[in-house]
């Protein structure tokens, strides 16, 4: 597997571990031990981007909007990764 396809695979997994046990909301945080989160750096990276929020007592939740605007600008530049290469294969082919 990929290096950018396993983060993200872990990613998703870490955010849907959070979706099944409804840690959504600062009353319903959890540890990371009760959510089964091993990778630090794939978790630490979405604490530093919002989605994943730290409170009292080492708990943590996710901010559902902020996960949304995250999968937004996911989707934005995997299209736009996919559109730099068609252009690139385009021209390629075209100045043969």
């Amino acid at each position: 597997m990929n290096g950018a396809v396993a983060v993200i695979v872990i990613t998703d997994g870490i955010m849907n571990s959070f979706k099944k046990n409804d840690a959504i909301s600062p009353d319903k945080a959890r540890t990371k031990t009760e959510l089964n989160i091993r990778s630090r750096m794939v978790f630490n990276r979405l604490v530093s981007r919002g989605v994943i929020i730290s409170v009292p007592g080492d708990r943590y939740y996710m901010d559902v909007q902020a996960q949304e605007g995250y999968l937004r600008r996911r989707r934005l530049m995997v299209i736009v990764a996919a559109s730099i290469v068609i252009i690139v294969v385009l021209l390629v082919f075209l100045w043969r």
